[in-house]
């Protein structure tokens, strides 16, 4: 089973630029920090073809929720759903996100090298009061 999950997000891996073992132990780090049930849908086109994941209270069990989509297309905030978490798994996603960021977004950042969880509310530039590029290169967000 494990082995068919893991062939079955070969194409995210390559995506994000995780491989099996980091994804094991961010996939650990996940169920912990939400407390929840976890399982993990599919890349997501709407959602920048992010990994979309499921959760339901871990006892009692209850059907599963979009809870978050794991590594999602900067390109794709633009109009991304309030209240999304997005879930990346080192400082250069999350500075991916930050330069993308075109309203408020909700980011756990899991690390599975470090083992530490970090949760950011990213503000799009304007919000800061920094102008904005239209190219999109405007650097990091202030957090």
């Amino acid at each position: 089973m494990r082995e068919a999950e893991l062939q079955r997000l070969a194409g995210f891996f390559v995506y994000a630029g995780l491989d099996a073992l980091v994804w094991e132990a961010f996939t650990q780090m996940v169920r912990s920090a939400s407390g929840k049930a976890i399982k993990y849908g599919d890349q997501s086109p709407p959602h920048g073809n992010g990994l979309l994941v499921y959760s339901r209270a871990r006892w009692g069990g209850g059907t599963f929720g979009l809870a978050g989509v794991v590594c999602p297309d900067p390109k794709a905030l633009a109009r991304w759903p309030k209240d999304l978490t997005i879930l990346v798994p080192d400082q250069m996603w999350l500075s991916r996100i930050q330069a993308a960021a075109r309203s408020s977004l909700k980011v756990a950042v899991l690390n599975p090298v470090t083992g530490r969880t970090t949760f950011v509310r990213v503000e799009p530039p304007e919000a800061a009061g920094a102008p904005v590029d239209p190219a999109g290169s405007n650097g990091p967000n202030r957090v």
